[in-house]
């Protein structure tokens, strides 16, 4: 990485007021040893000039992020690996951060390390102190991730969230529009190009924006209800006013077909999450069916039971590897690296 992202300050929000503070040097420039890591601008700028897209892939435990790197040395791909917001409920993010950083000092592909709709300016600032090269901040909705901000607020937080970022070298991705949420059947509201449009110079600082944008085309987050309409058509005509890499969030489930057309039209990097928990689950769920029957006919011998969690998990690991390289040769992104 570039020795400027560890020398400046960034602003973090207290109350409400802004104040600058000094980053820990040693902190950041610690967690940012792989040569690797890169801001994930470069990754979908060679994207869109390659007519491919890069698969941003969600890792919400040590085996999906083992799975994540598997797949890109396998198809020797350039990848995104993403962490969420919600980890936070699950595990400390820094504890999983530590993690993909040891994993990326290893890699031979290039990577960015990315937040995943990050919702407020500070939860943002707490993962780039953590080494992460590029950020979502999802401004179209409120923190609770459920009730839309309005223009004004998405561009207001949107426009922070850059003024810290560009200071480090870090990427940033905003959102226009609103995707389809997890059981809803309807909700999606289509990017508007026209707003799109003014989105994009209204979050300037200082003649500096966003590097790419999550655009609504017809996705939602989770499995869909039926075939998904996705809209191309939209997608170009947003690449064409724009011309800057387009995302699509919510591609699990989205037609082969489909994918295809959207990344013809502009899209430059695609969300792939609850695919490879659907790998993961059914793996897992095959495996412990048959240690079920070895159990029973050790019951039934009167022999002792073997436990060991590695043989559970080990299966769903390398079911999300087979899962992951599957959409990297999808999005074109095999043989990139």
């Amino acid at each position: 990485m570039r020795a400027g992202l560890c020398s400046l300050t960034i602003f973090v929000f207290m109350g409400y007021n802004l104040r600058a503070i000094e980053i820990s040097k040693t902190y950041r420039r610690d967690s940012m040893k792989s040569k690797m890591l890169v801001p994930s601008k470069e990754l979908v700028q060679d994207a869109k000039a390659g007519g491919y897209a890069v698969g941003a892939f969600n890792a919400v435990n040590m085996e999906a992020a083992q799975a994540i790197f598997a797949a890109a040395e396998r198809e020797k791909s350039p990848l995104i690996i993403q962490v969420t917001q919600t980890t936070i409920s699950y595990t400390e993010p820094e504890e999983l951060a530590a993690v993909i950083h040891t994993l990326a000092e290893r890699t031979t592909v290039p990577v960015a390390l990315h937040l995943d709709h990050g919702r407020s300016f500070r939860l943002t600032m707490r993962f780039l102190k953590m080494g992460f090269t590029s950020v979502m901040i999802d401004g179209s909705l409120q923190e609770d991730g459920k009730t839309p901000r309005s223009y004004e607020e998405n561009v207001a937080v949107t426009k922070k969230v850059i003024e810290a970022a560009r200071s480090l070298g870090v990427s940033v991705e905003a959102e226009i529009g609103r995707l389809g949420q997890i059981g809803e059947d309807s909700g999606i509201a289509l990017t508007d190009v026209d707003e799109a449009v003014k989105f994009v110079e209204d979050v300037k600082f200082d003649g500096t924006g966003i590097d790419m944008l999550a655009v609504a085309i017809g996705t939602r987050h989770g499995l869909f209800k039926g075939k998904p309409v996705i809209r191309s058509d939209r997608v170009k005509e947003l690449s064409e006013a724009l011309d800057m890499p387009l995302v699509m969030h919510g591609g699990t489930g989205v037609p082969d077909e489909d994918v295809r057309k959207g990344i013809e039209a502009g899209i430059c990097k695609v969300n792939i999450d609850t695919q490879i928990r659907v790998a993961f689950y059914d793996a897992i769920r095959d495996v412990v069916m048959e240690k079920e029957k070895e159990y029973a006919a050790a019951d039934a011998a009167g022999d002792p039971k073997k436990y060991d969690i590695r043989k559970i998990l080990a299966p769903g690991r390398d079911a999300m590897t087979d899962a992951i390289a599957e959409k990297m040769r999808l999005f074109g992104s095999a043989g990139k690296a």
